[in-house]
């Protein structure tokens, strides 16, 4: 008992001298040198492992914060669209058949609008921490999908859209795909020519991956425009590039979750060509 008293007297007579770090201090406390070192390692990767998550949780917060605000402005001029429109109807009691037709339409589109920016914002906390299984599918019935969910704007727009007769294999996750095919080629259809043509097609690669693509008549997109266009919400602050939105990140975000690389391919007054890739199941070695 004796012996521990001195120990602890030494340790206490060290402690209150300056200069002296964590593990010298432990060395002049008389504890066994190798357990202190074990120790004194322990503390370090536990500090270690701590500020990874720390810097990991600040650029997560970052992400969401950059999001929300995003989401805010996407979600504000629609809303303030159909504010105006509503009031135009209400004030107006002699408006024409005609111009009330334009206006209701006009709500039509901006509330479809809005719709598409939400379901963004949830497939945004899906993809965040979902895991997607890998498996065949039918681009076919997806690209389908895609052209009647947006039959409205192919309409109001007045465009043409070319698709593929014969679509190859290639592996990932439907729902997400068709949302990454739903931003590609509603993009096309505002940002296309007038009357917008669009052609939605697909190239096997020798890498054992398969290009699909949006290519549309559009005025093109400057170098410095499409090097932007897929950044990461963290660092594109209030860059908006020919209105894109946030859709672009999404898709950005899904593909390479599944394996795959997004692109675009422009050149102004020659239109644009927007893509993704995915992995054959040859590929994956299925």
């Amino acid at each position: 008992m004796r012996s521990n008293d001195q120990s602890f007297s030494l340790f206490e007579s060290r402690c209150r001298k300056p200069g002296l770090n964590l593990a010298e201090l432990l060395l002049a406390s008389g504890f066994p040198n190798g357990a202190i070192r074990d120790d004194f390692d322990e503390l370090q990767r536990s500090q270690e492992q701590l500020r990874t998550q720390v810097s990991a949780l600040q650029t997560q917060n970052e992400e969401l914060k950059a999001y929300a605000h995003m989401i805010s402005h996407d979600l504000k001029d629609p809303l303030v669209a159909l504010i105006l429109a509503s009031d135009l109807i209400n004030k107006h009691s002699d408006l024409s058949r005609r111009e009330l037709k334009e206006y209701l339409v006009q709500i039509r589109s901006t509330a479809y609008e809005m719709d598409k920016i939400i379901n963004s914002l949830l497939l945004f906390a899906e993809i965040d921490k979902a895991e997607a299984p890998a498996e065949p599918v039918d681009m076919d019935q997806v690209v389908a999908s895609v052209l009647d969910r947006l039959s409205y704007m192919i309409k109001e727009y007045g465009a043409k859209v070319d698709v593929s007769e014969v679509w190859p294999e290639a592996l990932g996750y439907a729902p997400w795909i068709t949302e990454v095919w739903a931003n590609f080629l509603s993009n096309a259809i505002k940002h296309g020519g007038r009357p917008p043509h669009v052609e939605l097609g697909a190239t096997a690669q020798s890498d054992g991956m398969v290009r699909f693509w949006t290519r549309d008549n559009g005025p093109g997109i400057s170098p410095k425009a499409r090097a932007r266009l897929f950044t990461p919400y963290c660092q594109l602050g209030h860059v908006r590039d020919r209105g894109h939105g946030v859709g672009l990140s999404i898709a950005h975000s899904i593909v390479e979750k599944l394996g795959g690389q997004v692109g675009v391919e422009s050149e102004l007054g020659q239109g644009s060509t927007f893509f993704f890739s995915l992995p054959t199941c040859a590929a994956l070695t299925c």
